[in-house]
């Protein structure tokens, strides 16, 4: 009864600090002037699921602050990537884009080339949160980002099939959105993206 009532707990536990990393990452997105902001909450959010996961003591709020400290120069693929989306967006919303044959001409390569590079942003920050430990160089991660996202299609089409799904949960429950949404997605695609060995050693 005690080991079930541990088990019981310790879910508690996990579920709370989950919720936790998952509302402290939109914290340091706007933190980060939205736009500004995604590299260094990302990179804070792939941190803190690893310590809940590894159970260490290290608060999470400290995690995020120190994420944000060692990341927060990283303004120009954040500030791309919002542009870039809000773009897409206004290109799926707005009849012009429909109406126009020239500019409809540029809707579907504007959205191809927004899901790739958000696709290479995931492996950046994966890659780049790893690359913290020993100040690895950003270009040469960004370089591998991008070989490693063309190199592995099947799993990059996963990680973006899987964001996009995860991004629709907006539309059912905004608490649920904003609470787990990004942990859940770091959950679901830390197996699919391998660390290189290169940036472990």
């Amino acid at each position: 009864m005690s080991i079930l009532k541990n088990k019981i707990i310790l879910f508690i536990n996990r579920f709370s600090q989950y919720a936790i990393s998952g509302f402290y990452f939109w914290i340091f997105l706007i933190r980060g002037g939205i736009i500004y902001g995604f590299v260094p909450a990302a990179v804070g959010l792939i941190k803190c699921i690893h310590e809940i996961q590894h159970n260490d003591e290290q608060s999470l709020k400290t995690i995020y602050a120190e994420s944000y400290k060692q990341n927060k120069h990283h303004k120009g693929l954040s500030f791309t990537l919002f542009i870039l989306l809000g773009l897409s967006i206004m290109s799926l919303c707005i009849p012009l884009f429909s109406k126009d044959p020239i500019i409809g001409f540029f809707q579907l390569p504007l959205i191809i080339f927004t899901c790739i590079l958000w696709t290479i942003s995931i492996y950046y920050v994966y890659f780049l949160s790893e690359a913290n430990k020993k100040k690895g160089d950003m270009k040469w991660i960004a370089a591998l980002s991008f070989v490693t996202c063309i190199k592995h299609p099947l799993k990059s089409l996963i990680i973006l099939i899987t964001m996009l799904v995860l991004c629709f949960l907006i539309k059912i429950n905004l608490v649920i959105f904003i609470f787990f949404v990004p942990p859940i997605f770091i959950l679901s695609t830390n197996k699919i993206v391998t660390i290189p060995s290169v940036l472990k050693h």
